[in-house]
């Protein structure tokens, strides 16, 4: 499945539209693009990066919306959030996971592809993480 067309839809097997899956229940509607749910999308911000710490990995609950400054090449004056995953909570080895849609062309996985699917560890995600909302 195509994740936009030269009209700029969007697919819902895109990083936001997984993001939309998880809309509150109320209707209120999450925002289409990574950079707006951040500062935009209904609920709370549990935790934010500051500059030299991450949010706490340890405040995370499975359902929260992790946020991601994953590609710093189109930051401007302030970091960009340009990925989106929904936390699922600790694996089986009890690393925390996250479920987006990658950059790649195989769309939503939870495998890790174009990179671990980890919170935890020097990964880039791992290392990425910017922001926690919770809805």
């Amino acid at each position: 499945m195509e994740s936009a067309n030269q009209m700029g839809s969007w697919s819902p097997l895109r990083s936001p539209g997984i993001a939309a899956a998880a809309e509150d229940t109320s209707g209120t509607r999450i925002p289409r693009k990574s950079r707006h749910i951040v500062d935009y999308a209904p609920g709370v911000v549990v935790d934010r990066a500051t500059g030299t710490t991450p949010p706490a990995a340890a405040l995370l609950q499975p359902g929260d919306l992790v946020l991601f400054n994953a590609d710093s090449s189109d930051d401007g004056v302030s970091p960009t959030v340009d990925h989106v995953g929904i936390y699922l909570g600790l694996d089986d080895g009890g690393k925390r996971r996250f479920f987006s849609s990658h950059k790649t062309v195989n769309g939503p996985t939870m495998s890790d592809l174009g990179g671990e699917s980890l919170l935890d560890g020097s990964g880039t995600y791992a290392k990425t993480l910017h922001t926690v909302r919770r809805i």
